[in-house]
Formats: C-alpha cells, structure tokens, sequence
C-alpha cells in the first residue's frame, strides 16, 4: 500500500487553496462590513484575542478533564458532551465578556457582526489554515523522503496506523476541498450568529436567557457533530445545514437590535 501513496499536484494544489481561501473569506468579509458600515478593525482584533483567551483556557481545561485514565474517555457520549460544553462555555462567555469590557461603549448591532469575524477568523486560521498547509509541507516531504522516513521508531500497529492516515491524506479529492470549504464558510456563519446571540444578552442585560442560549446552541452543534455516527461528508453537511438554520435564527434576532 505504501508503494502506491504519492501526493500528486493537484493534491497539493487542493490543500494550499482550501487553506488559502478559508482563511480569506474572514477577512474579506471584514473588509466588506468596515466599508459597508465603517466598523473600527479594533472590534475585530478584539473577536480574534477574545478567541485565543477562550482557546487557551480550554486547552488547560482538556488538559486536566481528559488526561490519561480519565473516565471522560471510556464514554463516547461523555467524551462528546464534555467536549461540546467546554467549547460552549469558554467561546460564548470570552464573547460576553468582550462585549461587557473592552467593548461596552460599543451599542451599534454592526458590532456584533465584525466581532464575530475576528472570532472565526482565529478559528479558521488555526484549524482550517494551518491544517491545510501543513498537509502541503507534509506531503512534499513524503513524496522526498518516504515510507522508511516517516515510520522510523514505529512499531508495526504504528506503523500501520501512519500508512493509512497519510493514504488518506494522499485522497485529498476536489469534493474534500470544497466541502472543507463549505464547513469553513458555515463556521464563519455559525461565529457571527452567535455573536449576534451573546451581544443581545450584553445589551438588553437578559444573560440568563441569550446567554445561556448561545451556550446551549454552541454545545449541542459541537456534540452532534463529534457524536452522531456521520462520515467526513455527512458531518460537513450537517454542519451547512445547523450553519443555515441558525443563521436564519440569527438574522431575525438581529433585525430588532438597536442601530447605536
């Protein structure tokens, strides 16, 4: 099986343009909304830092809650709650918290969109961006060096496991790339509408009730996703139809704030 595994160029190619344009569509659409509604970039810097406090503190959280002979990893259904709740928790209280400090002068509902674009754009960078180019850099050096490289130091269960994520890294189709894409773009509308949820609760004051939403949605979205038995192509599609769905829930919610 290893003799047959080659990145080709266009594999290459697919994976340096979905990273490409992933982490594009954030800041375009950023571009976009400060011309349109001339929003001050600093909204979005503060949705990228907030993200990155968020992230950190979720990292110790796993780091203690998943550490070897946890009980948390035995259970699937655990496993996916647990990890839902922390994403949830950390991410919507890092919005609030953003919007009751850093931005509280801050009432324009134009706020809430730019700020969901710096949050996603973390995100995207981190995850989809980084993902991508690593899989250009990784399969440059298989085609270079080889099996004998990778696998060096693997026992034969090791071995066997790196041969098949990288055949299946090595399958990366044009389907694959668009669909990352897709689920890219629906993140970035999942971002903004949660946004768009938590700046509600920080200026009508009703944070047991939107709050408490925006936690509810973003944990339930992150648990279905890793729980529900889906191939790679049906959680993408899960993830476009749950982006729409609440995006449409979003935009209704944004309709009735104020204008400053």
């Amino acid at each position: 099986m290893s003799a047959e595994i080659h990145f080709t160029t266009d594999t290459l190619l697919r994976y340096a343009a979905t990273g490409i344009v992933c982490t594009a569509v954030p800041i375009l659409l950023a571009v976009f909304w400060r011309k349109r509604t001339y929003e001050s970039w600093a909204v979005f810097i503060v949705g990228f830092l907030a993200y990155f406090a968020a992230g950190s503190v979720r990292i110790l959280l796993r780091m203690l809650m998943f550490g070897e002979g946890s009980f948390l990893n035995y259970s699937p259904f655990l496993f996916c709650l647990v990890q839902g709740l922390l994403s949830g928790v950390c991410e919507e209280t890092a919005r609030y918290a953003a919007f009751k400090y850093p931005l509280r002068n801050k009432t324009q509902r134009t706020v809430s969109v730019m700020y969901g674009l710096g949050h996603d754009f973390y995100e995207t960078l981190a995850v989809a961006g980084f993902a991508s180019f690593h899989y250009v850099l990784d399969g440059i050096d298989w085609n270079n060096l080889g099996e004998a490289e990778f696998t060096r130091g693997l026992d034969e269960a090791g071995a066997k496991k790196m041969l098949e994520g990288v055949a299946a890294a090595a399958d990366f189709s044009f389907l694959d790339s668009v669909l990352v894409t897709l689920d890219c773009i629906s993140g970035t509308v999942v971002h903004i509408a949660l946004s768009v949820i938590v700046f509600k609760a920080a200026q009508t004051g009703s944070w047991k009730r939107w709050l408490l939403l925006a936690i509810g949605l973003h944990t339930m979205g992150n648990f279905l996703c890793g729980y529900l038995p889906l191939s790679d192509t049906g959680m993408h599609l899960f993830s476009i139809v749950q982006a729409a769905a609440l995006g449409w829930f979003a935009y209704r919610v944004y309709k009735d704030l104020p204008y400053a």
